[in-house]
């Protein structure tokens, strides 16, 4: 068997099956990280050619943007005080029980990872940027809003709920103090049920 038939082969594995594709991209960056990750022992590890992989995706920078994208979860979700979802706080504590459980923490963990590496390179990862950053600012200001939120305060509010809810993430990755971290997290959702209702009285 030649060289090129055993590369068609190994393409052909995901020929028309995308999602597994970036299934198995996803995991080997979730079980490896990304500060040495390269493209090509990627594509061995995942059984396409590097031509595939760079057909799929075009670029390290895009492949991470869809991983991220597929990842977005691990972020605040758009139903968190989205304009139709449910109460903004029950969603917070909700999100913040299935994101920050033991076994989910490695993928959070590789959102931080790209997140220090795209703010270093910002120029470079301008769409994982955008995903991470500016896209849940517009949802949270949006459902804000909704929840009684005065318009002049929207985008303070949403940037105080990413900061805090990223940070106390951060501080749980970095100490395992979860008893400490879970107590800071309820106090800061209270204040925030404090705030809402304030609104709703105003």
């Amino acid at each position: 068997m030649t060289g090129a038939e055993r590369v068609d082969k190994r393409t052909l594995r995901y020929a028309g099956r995308r999602r597994q594709l970036l299934d198995a991209i996803t995991a080997y960056v979730v079980a490896h990280g990304v500060a040495d990750l390269s493209m090509r022992p990627l594509a061995k590890e995942v059984g396409v050619s590097h031509a595939s992989l760079l057909h799929h995706f075009g670029s390290k920078e895009n492949l991470l943007a869809e991983v991220i994208e597929d990842m977005r979860g691990e972020s605040i979700p758009a139903e968190l005080l989205s304009e139709t979802g449910g109460d903004p706080i029950e969603l917070l504590r909700s999100w913040w029980g299935v994101r920050m459980a033991p076994d989910a923490l490695p993928r959070f963990r590789v959102m931080l990872e790209i997140y220090v590496q795209a703010v270093l390179r910002p120029d470079e990862n301008a769409r994982f940027l955008e995903h991470f950053v500016g896209q849940w600012l517009e949802v949270l200001e949006a459902g804000l809003r909704a929840a009684g939120c005065p318009e002049e305060e929207a985008a303070a509010e949403a940037t105080l709920i990413l900061g805090q809810v990223r940070g106390l993430s951060l501080d749980l990755l970095a100490t395992g103090d979860r008893d400490r971290v879970e107590r800071a997290f309820d106090r800061y959702v209270d204040g925030i049920a404090a705030k809402l209702d304030r609104w709703h009285r105003a």
